[in-house]
């Protein structure tokens, strides 16, 4: 059976720029054929998907802005080609992040070792990418903002006798030198882990609108040690002067609110997309043809924070009460705004009580009520310490590799 070629996409050269760079390389590598050229040693499913995932998130110009490099089942001489190239001619300001999701194996001398479409089975430790190299790659860029992700069995190993750590360099791993890493036919459980964590508002544990390193790797280890099959992400980190930027996070707000309020939901639609926020309203955002249920519905579960605009006709509006008890129901951050000093009365001061409501004030040049809010939404979106829907892990016990390598990177699922 004929080799199908290493998939290569790179991102589309851009014009010179005088702002700092932003760069990710993302290797993956589902297969190595067997010794005697017949069949796969190793054939793992969702590597692709791992590379799209992450490549998606990385790459949005609402997120993170990298510049993409994907490679696809490359063989050894393009990928340390590929290393060298993107790492040459940074500047300490720049940022570059290389990630690896497939195989990885220990070797004879228990360095580990990133197998390649063209590596040998008998001979892993000749025809793999190894950590050295990446290592000595880094040291010699100038960037002072590194990143290196990587998820694979025994992917904690990556620094075992190493000869020097880069200056400006973080890397998350997603298991210790003597533990698995697993994942099905949808990709890497630790990969989701990290989509999940870029995509959203959820691991911003500061609420600042950007999802570092350090706040990435404080989201994913505890989902991830939550999971059925665990494993222990471990974070490394060198002379870092501030955390390094990953992503920026857009939060999302679901607004509701009575039609009588409606000049004061749309001027505070206004004002908080112009802050950053993505803001849903149904009487702006559902459009022709869609279903109102079904879109509130949709809207409710990606938003991050409800802000309830409190007044008179709003309290006695059943689509407001519907909205907050499914809000509730979701376990959505509640944030009321109060227009007008109507009180609470039965189910709302039952829910709602408790929650420090903020005074909205017209004629108040400080304007306090808006600083506070932004404050609540910041809130809002912090971590939870405890993982709420935790990725499904694989069933299957981790199967061992051919007599010359020593692990599978992930358990082979029941289908392909």
């Amino acid at each position: 059976m004929k080799a199908k070629k290493p998939q290569r996409r790179q991102a589309v050269k851009k014009p010179a720029e005088t702002g700092p760079r932003r760069i990710a390389l993302l290797i993956g590598n589902a297969r190595v054929r067997n010794s005697d050229g017949k069949g796969y040693a190793l054939d793992l499913p969702g590597i692709d998907k791992d590379l799209a995932g992450l490549g998606q998130v990385l790459g949005d110009r609402d997120y993170g802005g990298f510049e993409i490099v994907s490679l696809m089942g490359p063989s050894l001489i393009e990928v340390r080609r590929e290393v060298a190239r993107v790492a040459d001619g940074l500047r300490p300001e720049d940022t570059l992040l290389i990630y690896y999701s497939g195989t990885s194996t220990l070797g004879r001398d228990q360095l580990l070792y990133l197998p390649v479409s063209d590596s040998d089975v008998n001979f892993l430790e000749a025809t793999c990418l190894d950590s050295e190299y990446v290592l000595s790659v880094l040291r010699r860029c100038n960037s002072r903002r590194q990143v290196l992700l990587m998820d694979g069995c025994h992917s904690g190993a990556f620094f075992v006798n190493n000869r020097g750590i880069p200056d400006g360099f973080c890397a998350i791993t997603a298991c210790g030198p003597k533990e698995f890493s697993y994942g099905d036919a949808a990709g890497g459980f630790f990969t989701r882990l990290l989509v999940e964590g870029l995509r959203g508002a959820a691991a911003d544990a500061d609420g600042d609108g950007v999802v570092t390193a350090d706040e990435l790797f404080r989201y994913v280890l505890p989902r991830a040690q939550a999971l059925s099959s665990p494993s222990t992400p471990q974070m490394w980190s060198w002379n870092l002067p501030e955390p390094i930027s990953l992503v920026q996070v857009r939060q999302r707000v679901f607004v509701t609110y009575r039609r009588a309020d409606a000049a004061m939901a749309d001027a505070l639609l206004q004002r908080l997309e112009t802050a950053g926020y993505g803001v849903w309203l149904d009487r702006s955002d559902i459009g022709g043809g869609s279903r109102w249920r079904e879109a509130i519905e949709q809207a409710l579960q990606q938003a991050d924070a409800v802000i309830f605009l409190v007044s008179q006709p709003a309290l006695e509006s059943d689509e407001v009460y519907r909205e907050l008890a499914r809000a509730i129901e979701l376990g959505k951050a509640i944030v009321p705004l109060r227009l007008d000093p109507a009180p609470l009365f039965g189910w709302f001061k039952e829910k709602l009580g408790a929650i420090q409501h903020i005074e909205y004030e017209a004629n108040d040049p400080a304007e306090k009520w808006w600083s506070r809010l932004l404050a609540a939404l910041r809130r809002a979106r912090r971590v939870p310490s405890i993982p709420e829907a935790p990725v499904p892990a694989a069933q299957d016990a981790p199967q061992p590799l051919p007599p010359a390598a020593n692990r599978k990177r992930r358990s082979p699922p029941r289908t392909r």
